[in-house]
């Protein structure tokens, strides 16, 4: 749960990591070379976290899928927007893919992260 600076709050979930699991050292070795010092575990996505957020970005459309089936129990008006993160397409989602797969993913998601936030951040700098 972290802000940047940017006046919005990002939360990182997943759906098959047990809470307070370890972050995989494939991840750790991915962080450690671009000088981000990772310190956090994992967290499996909640009802709350649904409850908390506008958008829930997904990486494939399984992860959209659990999200949606978990929030059908949230009123209508409550329920986050659901997008796959790279739009159109799904992601690789590098679990038990080895750390080439992981190196990937970073270097997509720092042009995807970035998209995106040009795209929350711009209605409010217009």
């Amino acid at each position: 749960n972290q802000s940047h600076g940017l006046g919005l709050n990002i939360k990182s979930r997943g759906i098959r990591a047990n809470t307070d699991d370890p972050t995989t050292p494939e991840a750790i070795s991915v962080l450690k070379a671009a000088n981000i010092d990772w310190q956090g575990t994992s967290q499996i996505l909640t009802m709350s976290d649904l409850e908390w957020a506008d958008d829930v970005w997904g990486m494939t459309q399984e992860h959209l899928d659990v999200a949606m089936q978990l929030g059908l129990k949230l009123a209508f008006n409550c329920r986050p927007r659901y997008q796959l993160m790279a739009g159109e397409q799904e992601l690789l989602d590098p679990l038990h893919c080895g750390l080439e797969a992981y190196q990937q993913l970073f270097i997509q998601l720092q042009v995807i992260i970035a998209k995106r936030l040009v795209g929350i951040l711009s209605p409010w700098e217009a």
